[in-house]
């Protein structure tokens, strides 16, 4: 068995761009072009750049929320004043700049320029992380600046699933070809320092691998099989993507086995409403199981 990975560069993308005939193109010139069974990963900060999802700061007024929140973090507030015309609530806001002096984030292991990581988080030395309008969580709304001129950052496509459908269709009408879209984000691996790319927005394929229960080479049903199938496609494809200057964002997935759907990522996202639930329900059977104690370690913990 063996899955490939190409990627596909393209030019600097411009508002109205046809973006999914540029990625035919770029397909034919790389690997011979798009195939059955093909798996298309596309970055959703392309899909911004060819939908005019772009904002220069320069042209932002700041609430006076947003200031508030400037003075007390230490970000532009026009950037804050686009993440919050952009989110339905903000979450939490993690010191990126305090855990860095509290040596509780080391830059040598973030990066080889060490001095140049530094500066990058006295300009940012916090990171907001919010709730969007469809109940998913983004650090900055997905409001992003990085490979924009400076002074211009890029909002996320308001529907990804529809996104990645309406790319696919139009994909399919030029080359007859039904190939699954990913979109794919980088996101903030929270339980460690550095980023993960995770897929927004999913066309043409079931982004989980529903094997649950399934017998295992013992025949037992397996507690497991659940794999999060499309944002493992989106971080293999990073591998080629890169974050910085290698201009390739998109990834051609070729050998992979993939069961065929239509629901899309919204399908397998609990609402805000079901997070708070499911948070009340933990707590509460962790108490009945491990007892008060756990209660008052926990809020300990977290003072």
């Amino acid at each position: 068995m063996k899955v490939e990975l190409w990627g596909l560069a393209l030019p600097e993308i411009k508002p109205g761009d046809n973006l999914p005939r540029l990625l035919v193109e770029s397909a034919d010139a790389s690997c011979g072009g798009m195939r059955q069974g093909d798996v298309l990963v596309v970055t959703t900060k392309v899909v911004s750049k060819a939908w005019g999802l772009v904002v220069p700061l320069e042209g932002v007024e700041p609430s006076p929320a947003a200031r508030r929140l400037a003075a007390r973090s230490g970000l532009d507030p026009r950037f804050l004043e686009v993440v919050l015309q952009n989110s339905a609530g903000i979450i939490c806001v993690v010191p990126l700049y305090v855990l860095l002096e509290e040596g509780l984030i080391n830059p040598s292991t973030l990066s080889d320029r060490e001095e140049a990581a530094r500066e990058v988080v006295k300009r940012f030395p916090c990171e907001v992380f919010t709730v969007s309008r469809e109940g998913e969580i983004y650090s900055s709304a997905g409001v992003d600046s990085s490979n924009h001129p400076p002074g211009e950052v890029s909002l996320l496509p308001p529907d990804p699933d529809a996104a990645a459908r309406q790319i696919r269709e139009e994909i399919k009408k030029i080359t007859g070809i039904d190939v699954p879209v990913i979109l794919s984000d980088t996101e903030y691996f929270l339980p460690g320092p550095g980023t993960i790319d995770l897929a927004r927005g999913v066309s043409g394929l079931c982004p989980v691998a529903r094997e649950f229960g399934h017998p295992d080479r013992f025949g037992k049903p397996k507690f497991g099989g659940a794999d999060l199938v499309a944002h493992e496609l989106a971080c293999a494809a990073a591998l080629l993507m890169g974050q910085t200057g290698a201009g390739i964002p998109a990834v051609l997935v070729r050998g992979y086995n993939f069961r065929p759907g239509e629901e899309g990522m919204a399908a397998y996202r609990l609402s805000p409403a079901q997070i708070s639930r499911a948070v009340k329900l933990i707590i509460r059977h962790s108490v009945k199981v491990l007892g008060l104690g756990w209660l008052w370690r926990l809020l300990r913990l977290m003072a």
